[in-house]
């Protein structure tokens, strides 16, 4: 950043603009620029696998984050951006030689008892977005958002009580069922 120009844009707001814009090409040139100038930063290398799925550029993300990967898979590094890849392959998560193999949470009957398990001590109502966020911390990766979730809780009332008011997921009231 220059200080002298107190106008000029800061390291994440050309990516954001770019991401926004779903320019992929020119997001890809500047992560790719930005990884190469701090090959330490891994934050930097999986933004830059992140750019490479969204060029559809999957093989080339196996490529390049499966070194990381095998040299940061403690921390979770580069599974999503993995995942990803192999999913626009036509592959599925066991296609890939993982040292450790990654929770994957998918909306099947284990995320319906998770979901369960979540709203089991609660007396009052949860929101989509309260479930949805003790899923995706149970997890490596999740392969749905909030809407699909709700969506998938719509289907699934013999256990659910759902109450919602008005078309949008978010508004969503949700407790489980009592006997």
């Amino acid at each position: 950043m220059d200080f002298e120009d107190p106008y000029e844009l800061e390291d994440w707001e050309d990516d954001k603009i770019l991401f926004e814009k779903e320019d992929w090409p020119n997001l890809l040139k500047l992560r790719e620029e930005r990884a190469n100038k701090s090959p330490s930063d891994l934050y930097a290398q999986q933004r830059f696998a992140e750019s490479l799925n969204l060029n559809k550029r999957f093989a080339d993300t196996l490529e390049f984050i499966t070194p990381l990967y095998r040299d940061n898979y403690e921390v979770g590094f580069g599974i999503h951006e993995i995942i990803e890849a192999l999913y626009g392959l036509g592959k599925s998560e066991n296609d890939f030689n993982w040292i450790e193999k990654p929770k994957i949470i998918k909306l099947d009957s284990d995320a319906l008892k998770l979901c369960v398990d979540f709203l089991k001590p609660k007396r009052k109502v949860s929101s989509i977005t309260d479930i949805y966020c003790d899923l995706i911390m149970q997890g490596d990766y999740s392969d749905f958002n909030e809407e699909q979730l709700a969506e998938f809780l719509l289907k699934n009332t013999d256990t659910i009580d759902i109450k919602t008011d008005s078309e949008y997921h978010w508004d969503m009231k949700i407790k489980l069922k009592r006997k």
